[in-house]
């Protein structure tokens, strides 16, 4: 072959090879992509002098550059420095840095466990009666039901519970402007604002009073409808008092917007017709609202004949609510135990013995300035006679975990 024709062969082969490479070149942007994760992969040190290079060979480039833009830029490049240096910013640093920046940004604090949205809510106080009182007589509490002298308890009963969390209820302090507008809702005027009370108001036939948060003993914001002699009786042949306090409370726009049972106490006059209150603790059911003694309560109407003369309730007030970690039903039982009175001496009046073996989650209200609480708590229950009367020993203890409460 001529030295013409290899040349020309040379030639042809060369287009093969340039068409070839030219059908497999890298992707648009490949270069640009490569470039930046050598950059990337490159020490921050490293980065960071070239970045100081960079710029000062751009000043040298261009001495027209102002001096104050000069140091804005310096302080810029400074701080980028800095972070590249701290690793700041990088999702490169391996899976154990990953993991510890992540665990310290969204880990509660061991204290906040299953803590609601309200915080450490306030510990609730209970009158369980004194463990050092050596005085064995009765004390009558709503109808000589409760006892609160000094006992021996034992738990006798069968207590499983299947929760781990109960909502706590928060409510905001009412005001004597939400006073007033509750008392015109019902045709009442105001009349006077009197100590202890957020006002007095006054209708054709009744008298109101409303009342906020009382701190000692706990009691929730209340009204108080006082009937005048032209309060009209109920008229309803054949009603039952339920029937008639009912009747009362539709009249007067009263009526209970909470779950609730009706309890009636005919033993005296005026007949007391009791609307109990329930809140519902999600996996466990309706749990009653009770005061310091055990007594549930909510709303009342008092009856003489078919004609109300007293009728007493919770003030409407706005709720919300945040679930909390309670304690388990083991550690509940001890702490009920726990206020069993000592044994006395053999010559020493003789301290009664209860077996406790009933217990239910309840709903205490736990005063605390502003916003008050509704909080969970477990009520143990036994019966005992006193000479030859039948009284009931309740002990309250907080549901909430200690964690998750103030002292």
């Amino acid at each position: 072959m001529s030295e013409p024709e290899e040349e020309l062969e040379l030639q042809a082969l060369q287009r093969q090879l340039d068409d070839a490479f030219e059908t497999t070149r890298p992707r648009t942007g490949f270069e640009d992509e490569l470039w930046l994760r050598m950059q990337s992969s490159r020490p921050a040190p490293s980065r960071l002098r070239d970045a100081f290079a960079g710029f000062f060979q751009v000043i040298r480039e261009v001495p027209a550059v102002p001096a104050g833009a000069v140091a804005v830029l310096l302080v810029v490049l400074i701080g980028v420095g800095t972070v590249a240096l701290s690793g700041l910013g990088r999702h490169g640093g391996g899976a154990n840095s990953s993991t510890a920046g992540g665990a310290n940004l969204s880990a509660p604090d061991a204290g906040q466990l299953y803590a609601g949205n309200f915080g450490r809510v306030p510990t609730p106080m209970f009158n369980n009666g004194a463990k050092s009182s050596t005085s064995a007589q009765p004390t009558a509490v709503q109808g000589a039901s409760g006892y609160s002298g000094p006992v021996q308890l034992t738990w006798t009963g069968k207590f499983d519970l299947t929760i781990s969390t109960a909502p706590v209820f928060r409510y905001r302090e009412p005001s004597t402007n939400e006073s007033d507008q509750f008392a015109s809702a019902l045709g009442a005027v105001l009349r006077t604002r009197p100590a202890g009370f957020l006002g007095s108001y006054q209708a054709s036939d009744y008298t109101l009073k409303v009342r906020g948060t009382v701190q000692s003993p706990p009691s929730s914001p209340a009204y108080f409808i006082f009937s005048s002699l032209s309060m009209p009786p109920v008229e309803a042949a054949g009603a039952t008092p339920q029937d008639l306090a009912d009747i009362f409370l539709a009249q007067h726009s009263l009526q209970p917007q909470w779950s609730y049972t009706v309890a009636v106490d005919s033993s005296s006059d005026p007949v007391k017709v009791r609307y109990q209150r329930q809140f519902q603790a999600p996996g466990y059911g309706a749990a009653y609202l009770v005061d310091v003694n055990g007594e549930r309560y909510g709303l009342e109407v008092d009856l003489s004949a078919n004609r109300p003369v007293l009728a007493s309730g919770l003030l409407p007030v706005s709720i919300d609510g945040a679930d909390y970690k309670i304690v388990s039903s083991d550690d509940a039982i001890h702490a009920a135990l726990a206020f069993s009175s000592p044994a006395q001496p053999a010559a020493a009046t003789p301290i009664p013995s209860v077996q406790l073996n009933q217990a239910e989650l309840v709903y205490v209200l736990v005063p605390a300035g502003n916003h008050s609480f509704y909080e969970p708590a477990f009520m143990f229950s036994g019966k005992l006679q006193v000479n030859g009367q039948t009284y009931v020993k309740r002990i309250l203890v907080p549901a909430i975990d200690p964690s998750q409460r103030t002292p």
